[in-house]
């Protein structure tokens, strides 16, 4: 198990999950994918911990399967739509006779950021550093090792309700999964299928989930803006349902494998056989069945443009990129965005063998970002950590994995020291 990294995302309908390994040229070889359904989360919160954990359990099952092997800890992630961003600044004088830069004074600094008022109900889970200030030269990703006199830091504070973060871990507690850390959502997302170039220049990643739609605009390399809106897929899959007088299971076979948007009236006349109920077959319209699918679709699209265009950053994104299966998986999907987002669209799909799809574009994110902190390198994100934790299941055993990445700053919010408040 020590070889594999494990990812969970959470999901409204779903939870998907990814093993991975790295390989001996350093690269993540993702070994393993698989999902379960899930009834226990709607919106992106828990309602229903009993079902989330069974849904865990159904998944994690079946990766174990997959890899031959028994899982017992994994990484999960935190969702953005449930987060809340605040910017902020630290500063510090450098602590060493020589004026260099160390370790510990980017955590100092870190943790003056941290200083902010913030609602009773909310908790700090981390921070994201944007750029680095030594004696007023800006633009600094990597202070350490440089000289100066006073260290500064304009960072993002990470902030999420105490109830809502407490039964996610709950629920996979439950499933006999030991948490080893945290990864911000936004983030894994923006590590699997972006590009640094267009992270660099302006671009904003759609993830259209069951019940929710997530926003997240990334300018200038770093995490701009999270927005949400409270429509995903299902609503789709619902229309369908409703109008062909079909299970919800069958409408959503039927937009994922029959429906593609924007093509001409050759497929017009052709009828597609479904279940209706029990052993009744009935035959649908394939052009009623487009036109259902089209009028959600360019409603969801417009609700999308519309809080794009609300954004400040809304002219320097240059592209979207489309993750999830609300959409991601719809046939014409992106021709179809343009002629509303008036932006280039493609879907966003981790180029990893065996996940190749927008559905794990978070799971797969998931298992790169902790590959990167374990071999050492420095991420985006500090930890916030606390003193004590009254949760005692998660600190009975630190294995090596934990020592491992104790030190490490990244977007992997570590379980160690983590969440005290909660519980």
């Amino acid at each position: 198990m020590d070889e594999y990294i494990v990812g969970i995302d959470i999901g409204s309908s779903k939870v998907r999950a990814a093993a991975g390994k790295v390989d001996r040229y350093g690269k993540v070889q993702i070994m393993g994918v698989a999902s379960a359904k899930c009834n226990g989360v709607k919106k992106g919160i828990v309602v229903d911990i009993d079902n989330t954990s069974e849904a865990v359990k159904e998944c994690i099952a079946a990766l174990e399967r997959m890899v031959d092997i028994k899982i017992k800890e994994a990484y999960i992630s935190l969702p953005g739509g449930i987060s809340e961003l605040l910017w902020n600044k630290g500063v510090v004088a450098v602590s060493s006779e020589d004026r260099e830069i160390r370790e510990g004074d980017v955590k100092r600094v870190l943790k003056a950021s941290k200083i902010v008022t913030i609602p009773s109900d909310k908790e700090i889970i981390g921070v994201i550093p944007e750029q680095y200030i030594i004696d007023g030269y800006d633009k600094i990703k990597d202070p350490i090792g440089m000289s100066g006199l006073r260290l500064e830091v304009d960072a993002q504070i990470i902030l999420a309700q105490t109830t809502v973060v407490n039964n996610l871990f709950k629920s996979v507690i439950k499933a006999e999964v030991k948490v080893l850390g945290v990864v911000f959502q936004p983030l894994a997302i923006s590590q699997a299928v972006l590009k640094d170039d267009e992270i660099q220049r302006g671009v904003a990643v759609i993830d259209v989930g069951a019940e929710c739609t997530n926003i997240y605009v990334y300018e200038g390399g770093n995490l701009a803006s999270i927005q949400t809106a409270a429509l995903g897929g299902s609503i789709i899959t619902n229309d369908i349902s409703v109008c062909l007088k079909i299970p919800f299971s069958e409408a959503e076979n039927l937009k994922k494998k029959h429906v593609s948007l924007g093509e001409d009236n050759a497929n017009y006349n052709i009828k597609i056989e479904v279940n209706a109920d029990y052993n009744n077959k009935i035959k649908v319209d394939n052009y009623m069945l487009k036109q259902i699918v089209e009028a959600r679709v360019e409603e969801l699209l417009y609700i999308i443009d519309e809080k794009l265009k609300s954004s400040e950053y809304y002219e320097k994104v240059s592209g979207i990129v489309i993750v999830g299966g609300g959409l991601g998986l719809i046939k014409g999907i992106e021709d179809f965005s343009k002629n509303i987002i008036k932006k280039p669209v493609r879907i966003g799909t981790p180029g990893t063998v065996g996940a190749s799809s927008p559905l794990y574009a978070c799971t797969v994110g998931i298992v790169n970002d902790v590959s990167y902190a374990v071999k050492g390198n420095k991420l985006s994100a500090d930890v916030e950590k606390q003193p004590e934790k009254k949760y005692k299941e998660y600190t009975k055993s630190k294995d090596k994995k934990e020592n491992r990445n104790e030190n490490k700053n990244g977007i992997m919010l570590k379980i160690k020291e983590f969440f005290t408040d909660f519980f």
